[in-house]
């Protein structure tokens, strides 16, 4: 049975751009609420906290959500670090700072039970480049980039081991130009069903060629934008369902079902409010 589950960030994304006054509390309730309020069995941890707010997201705060996994029964996921940081960087320095800081998040996750660590194998610029890219043979910034990756999941593997990666399906640079690495380290895969929807891919396809190493699945709504005459652009992380929303949910959860698809199902919505339309989507495709 597929396990469904959100982004924390769906709910802290918001709060923590209030300052709350207590921030470490907030997230400790911010769990129980996702587990309790919302009826979800699954919580993706945000690890760019133990970096960019470290006085609240440390080893202690992530000891307590570790007894509230065990009191609630939850599956965790963790998306590693992706801002300012890339592990597929040209630039050496670059490279193996951000190697260290997901090495380091991963440290930290020792007290939690991680079904999956959600990883960026591009940054911003990857996907800045990509689009332009008419020959990939002939591409410089290609072939830095993928010898970079190449390192870098060296590197991961070889600092730790057993952690179950998931590389993630990006919006900009295509999964495809990286798959003889993924199958070179053996790593998971984490299905970003709205992202290969803006790219124009078929993510049914994609499940079935991959699902031996998908890990999880990522989820959010996806509009089509209207630019001028003849000109539009998909957009995403948006609310699931409602008009215009290219996710197929109830075929896509269907197919999961039918292939035995038991990993968690990530919600990666943005505010409360797109939170709480999402699980109703869920919920209605489901028949709850």
């Amino acid at each position: 049975m597929v396990v469904i589950g959100a982004s924390i960030q769906s709910i802290l994304a918001e709060e923590f751009a209030r300052q709350p006054t207590d921030p470490r509390q907030r997230v400790l309730e911010t769990v129980e609420e996702l587990a309790m309020d919302f009826g979800l069995d699954a919580i993706e941890l945000y690890l760019d906290g133990l970096f960019l707010f470290p006085d609240v997201v440390d080893e202690g705060l992530l000891a307590d959500i570790g007894r509230l996994q065990q009191r609630l029964g939850l599956t965790l996921t963790a998306h590693l670090p992706y801002v300012w940081v890339d592990i597929s960087a040209g630039n050496e320095l670059t490279r193996r700072a951000s190697v260290e800081a997901i090495v380091r998040a991963i440290q930290a996750c020792a007290p939690l039970d991680i079904t999956s660590f959600v990883l960026h194998a591009t940054g911003p610029f990857g996907n800045e480049f990509s689009p332009g890219v008419s020959d990939p043979e002939q591409s410089l910034f290609l072939r830095l980039t993928l010898a970079a990756i190449d390192r870098s999941f060296a590197d991961l593997t070889h600092a730790v081991p057993d952690a179950p990666l998931a590389v993630e399906t990006m919006d900009g640079f295509p999964f495809a130009w990286q798959t003889p690495l993924v199958e070179r380290y053996d790593l998971g895969i984490c299905c970003d069903v709205s992202h290969l929807l803006v790219r124009g891919e078929d993510p049914i396809a994609f499940l079935d060629a991959w699902l031996p190493r998908i890990r999880q699945l990522h989820l959010h709504g996806v509009r089509e934008q209207v630019l001028g005459v003849n000109l539009r652009r998909r957009i995403d992380h948006r609310a699931l369902g409602g008009p215009g929303e290219l996710v197929d949910v109830p075929r896509l959860l269907n197919h999961l079902t039918t292939r035995g698809f038991t990993g968690p199902v990530i919600l990666e919505n943005l505010s409360r409010a797109d939170l709480v339309q999402s699980v109703a989507t869920i919920e209605e495709a489901l028949g709850q």
